[in-house]
């Protein structure tokens, strides 16, 4: 869906009665990447505004946005405990048996000395992936309550600039690299937390994809006004 056909008188400019024209910014969209002027129009599910300047999707509906946030972001609080503190995998190599956790990997990086790589470990495998899981959650609670606290404004930009910083697809690669380098080497049993590891991954990231921050915002804001 193209739309191009902006009016394109600009503040301060003057029409022929010599007065400013005023803009209703609501009927307006700036292009994120080359700040071009659009005229905001309804945009359906399924359906893209797009900018004519640079193909920038401005607009993207999605269907039934905060039910499916908060379902997805309450399914992954709910197997967060499991896939962090139950083992991924045991190794038996010559009847030897080692199992372990996401937790346990962060613990044994600090102790050899790699403090760094621990705490981004853990930053980005534990931390950032929950406090993302919860603030989707409590949002998209809230936004179905149609309660409109004062803080939730600062939550939707908290969990904006956090978004990028959740890692799990990256841990993820890791599990897989080790599992294809020691499979010729040991007989690899999958325990409880890499299943739940795995749903984790994909409800957290089905919960990030589901999210319409522009249908949050609008929601934000109307019952801000309403409030």
């Amino acid at each position: 869906m193209w739309s191009n056909d902006f009016n394109q008188k600009t503040i301060g400019s003057k029409d022929a009665y010599g007065s400013e024209p005023t803009f209703n910014l609501d009927q307006v969209l700036a292009c994120p990447a080359c700040d071009l002027l659009i005229e905001n129009k309804p945009v359906q599910p399924g359906e893209k505004l797009i900018c004519p300047r640079c193909d920038e999707i401005l607009l993207a509906p999605k269907s039934n946005s905060v039910n499916h946030s908060l379902a997805l972001a309450l399914t992954g609080l709910i197997l967060f405990p499991y896939a962090v503190f139950m083992p991924i995998m045991t190794l038996d190599t010559m009847g030897i048996e080692n199992s372990g956790t996401i937790f346990d990997g962060i613990i044994s990086t600090w102790h050899t000395g790699y403090w760094l790589v621990a705490v981004i470990l853990a930053m980005t495998s534990v931390a950032f992936p929950l406090i993302k899981l919860f603030l989707i959650f409590w949002i998209s609670l809230n936004l179905k309550r149609k309660r409109i606290p004062g803080y939730l404004p600062q939550l939707m930009r908290i969990y904006v600039h956090s978004d990028e910083w959740g890692m799990l697809e990256v841990m993820m690669i890791g599990i897989l690299v080790t599992i294809i380098k020691m499979h010729h080497t040991a007989h690899i049993h999958y325990d409880t937390g890499f299943f739940c590891f795995t749903a984790l991954m994909l409800t957290a990231l089905g919960s990030s994809l589901a999210l319409d921050k522009t249908e949050f915002w609008r929601q934000i804001e109307h019952g801000r006004i309403q409030g």
